[in-house]
């Protein structure tokens, strides 16, 4: 066995000092890449204003405006003009409410990219720790061994020997020491491969972090291009309704205000129509989820039958078999997620039934649940001492957009939920809206059937109402649960 000498050492050490300026080399290329990333995010980002024919709205308002503009416009043409103005406002309002949304992913998105950047830098530095505490190991083994056994050759230790005893000993620790030199140089070699995937992996960690900042970036300037828009939007509305209730009440040969009262009583009834849509659809949900569970109550059913069976086991629970009660065996534990069992129904899987691959069908119901009433009672009490925020895209607080709201709320209440409408819907259980109590969340949509297109949540907070925050044009505050959009409710309600 040949015992490492000086020159082995110093061949190591230039590989590793290869190795270490490639990894440096990798990490200027990450980064260099990552600068390039935000340049390009800079440069291709919206740096101005889409058009306004590219929004949705636009259309209704373009058509009520010539419309009031039109002095042989008649009454019918008039009244579907303004009815048209009203569905272009809540275009509007969507439109921008869906771009927020998009941002507030992709700021998930960031965050999560950060973290595991974080992760892989903190795994990089211990592999490059672990493989410099491994070249100096192998340095301290030859150089000692170059400085104990002279010419470094095993004849040389058996020639110099005096006695057989002092032959044996020699021969055993250049034995000793040639193993552990080779030991050494192995453990180099692996922690030179070590470090250098650690590196390369936080290098990519690096470059897809700065990609999803980038996206988070881009889909921020979106979303407040589009609140721009839809601002810009209801403001023409307003005004082009104006202008229509002029030319009606000449028509009709009433006053302005009194022709604004008929137009206050005609949008009353399109609301209350939406309405009764949104609670058919509701219907239909009941039914399905009827079907998918024929106890509606969730109650507790884990232990059915204790008094039934009067058969050899159904009198002592000490004696074998004690598998439908108390203190199981390991197979009972085996499953996952026993936590969920805090609340109804603990045989329903945990968490990931309220589908977190949306599809364009409306996932089936799920009573696993983790909140109690009374958190949901905190929750909405904590959501009505909002009233009044400002909005803010993104924020949790002091100013507050939609998910900030019931994010926050829900935290008050000792329960935490996520960040996005869209994933917090998918993060909780969807029951009914005849079952809808203090804190459960409500969901708007472009697509009922289609939960990827969720772009709004609100808190429930008891008799009728919803707590909300929408856009920078009004604080947070309450409403009915019908008196905005009725027609793109989800047709169930979210409990956390």
């Amino acid at each position: 066995m040949r015992l490492a000498s000086v020159a082995d050492v110093t061949r190591v050490t230039d590989v590793t000092r290869t190795v270490a300026v490639t990894a440096t080399a990798r990490r200027g290329i990450a980064l260099a890449a990552m600068f390039v990333i935000a340049s390009v995010a800079v440069v291709a980002g919206p740096s101005e204003r889409a058009r306004a024919e590219d929004y949705p709205g636009q259309e209704e308002i373009d058509e009520a405006r010539k419309a009031a503009n039109d002095l042989a416009a008649g009454i019918d043409e008039l009244d579907n003009a303004i009815a048209a103005l009203a569905e272009a406002r809540d275009k509007a309002t969507a439109n921008a409410l869906l771009a927020g949304e998009e941002y507030i992913q992709a700021q998930e998105d960031s965050d999560r990219a950060e973290e595991t950047l974080v992760a892989a830098e903190e795994r990089a530095a211990q592999a490059e720790k672990e493989l410099e505490e491994a070249r100096r190991n192998l340095a301290a083994v030859a150089q000692a061994a170059y400085r104990d056994a002279g010419s470094m050759s095993q004849m040389g230790a058996v020639l110099g020997a005096q006695t057989v005893d002092e032959v044996v000993a020699r021969s055993e620790a250049f034995s000793r020491g040639s193993d552990e030199a080779d030991m050494w140089v192995q453990r180099v070699k692996a922690a030179e491969l070590v470090a250098a995937t650690m590196r390369e992996r936080a290098d990519d960690a690096a470059v897809e972090a700065a990609a999803a900042a980038a996206d988070a970036e881009a889909k921020y300037q979106e979303a407040q291009d589009a609140q721009r828009h839809a601002e810009e939007a209801v403001e023409v509305a307003n005004q082009t309704r104006e202008d229509a209730v002029q030319p009606l009440a000449e028509l009709r040969g009433v006053t302005v205000a009194l022709e604004e009262e008929r137009q206050a009583g005609l949008e009353a009834e399109r609301a209350r129509k939406a309405q009764e849509e949104a609670e058919r659809a509701q219907q239909e949900a009941e039914d399905a989820y009827e079907v998918s569970n024929p106890l509606p109550t969730p109650t507790r059913t884990s232990t059915p039958q204790p008094t039934t069976t009067s058969t050899p086991e159904s009198t002592t629970t000490s004696t074998p078999r004690p598998t439908t009660t108390s203190t199981p065996t390991p197979t009972q534990t085996s499953e996952p997620e026993p936590e969920e069992t805090s609340e109804p129904q603990p045989t329903t899987t945990s968490t990931p039934k309220p589908t977190s691959t949306p599809k364009p069908t409306t996932p089936p119901p799920s009573t696993s649940w983790q909140s109690t009433a009374a958190q949901g009672k905190a929750a909405a009490a904590h959501a009505l001492t909002l009233i009044g925020a400002e909005y803010l895209l993104g924020g949790s607080g002091p100013k507050y957009d939609c998910s900030g709201v019931t994010s926050t709320s829900w935290l008050e209440a000792g329960q935490w939920i996520t960040r996005s409408s869209r994933t917090q819907y998918a993060a909780t259980s969807h029951l009914p809206y005849s079952q809808i109590r203090e804190g459960d969340l409500v969901f708007y949509a472009t697509d009922t059937s289609d939960p990827s297109t969720i772009f709004h949540v609100a808190i429930y907070v008891g008799n009728g109402q919803v707590m909300e925050a929408v856009n920078y044009s009004k604080p947070a505050g309450v409403r009915g649960l019908y008196a905005w959009m009725s027609g793109n409710l989800m047709p169930y309600i979210g409990r956390p």
